[in-house]
């Protein structure tokens, strides 16, 4: 911060006024209102609910467009927007969440490969989940029922328990899910994850998933090593290298990626992008290579 000293002779000059407002400020100032219009809808509801203030805590309430597009060697251009919804009201809700979401976050967030890159548009899949929350000790207990706007309507539920530990500048990521899906029957997923923060700019990361399906017998495997690299307070970079199994007809590996993901948080919680080149050895291709590239741009309310 810098302080100006008034001779007293003379007054200082006061600053320029602009005459109007770059597209940036504009951009800012649209995001903001939409965010506050969208904040008091939930807070009304909340407080309709209720009938009167209990809480103190601020809205959380927040909208998240995504727009993903990804290509890959010998393929046409793939293009998809989802939309996720994610209403909070602090007086009606201590232990738990509605969101709106245009895709499956519970069926995509079992897939590995999936959360590090995505290559194929998300299935659109409209649909409305209802999150019990609660804390048993270190560990965190998921109740998830989301009801599909299909026809016929179609209800899956997910139970997940996850817990952290830490240990210095380490931790562990244990994280186990029973689900029921309308399509895919009865399944349970598994996850255990190490974190190590080797430096202030280095991070290591090992992911490591399992999931089973009970109508197909099928469990896809997942592991990876990811280590991470801070630029800036908005730019990071992360190298990935992903390796896919299945127990089908006996259990391989299905495939394994690199990758280089670029992300810049262009405003914070606003606006995001990521880009990411990567190069894919597939069974299905006798492991030749295949080089693609993923872009998602991701904008916040």
């Amino acid at each position: 911060m810098h302080i100006a000293h008034i001779a007293q002779a003379e007054p200082a000059p006061e600053p320029e006024k602009k005459d109007e407002d770059t597209w940036e400020d504009q951009f800012i100032y649209s995001n903001i209102a939409i965010s506050d219009w969208f904040d008091g809808v939930a807070d009304g509801l909340d407080l309709f609910l209720v009938g009167k203030r209990v809480s103190n805590r601020p809205n959380a309430s927040s909208v998240r467009v995504e727009n993903s597009t990804a290509s890959v060697e010998g393929a046409p251009f793939t293009n998809s927007t989802s939309l996720g919804v994610s209403l909070r009201l602090p007086n009606v809700e201590e232990y738990w969440s509605l969101k709106f979401s245009s895709y499956d976050e519970q069926e995509e967030r079992r897939d590995i490969k999936g959360q590090y890159l995505r290559q194929t548009p998300r299935e659109q899949n409209y649909g409305a989940t209802l999150g019990l929350l609660a804390t048993i000790g270190n560990v965190r207990t998921t109740f998830e029922p989301r009801i599909e706007l299909s026809d016929p309507l179609k209800v899956s539920h997910s139970l997940t328990f996850e817990s952290v530990g830490r240990y210095h500048q380490s931790s562990v990521n244990p994280q186990l899910e029973f689900y029921a899906d309308a399509g895919d029957g009865l399944g349970t997923a598994q996850e255990l994850n190490f974190y190590f923060k080797l430096t202030r700019i280095y991070s290591l990361t090992f992911v490591n998933q399992g999931d089973y399906k009970e109508k197909t017998h099928r469990f896809n495997v997942g592991n990876g090593v990811s280590l991470g690299q801070l630029l800036s307070d908005k730019m990071a970079l992360s190298y990935n290298l992903i390796f896919s199994s299945n127990n089908q007809p006996n259990y391989h590996l299905e495939s394994f990626n690199t990758s280089v993901s670029f992300s810049h948080t262009l405003y914070r919680r606003i606006l995001w992008y990521e880009l990411v080149p990567n190069i894919d050895f597939a069974k299905e291709n006798k492991f030749q290579k295949k080089l693609g590239v993923t872009f998602n741009i991701n904008l916040g309310f």
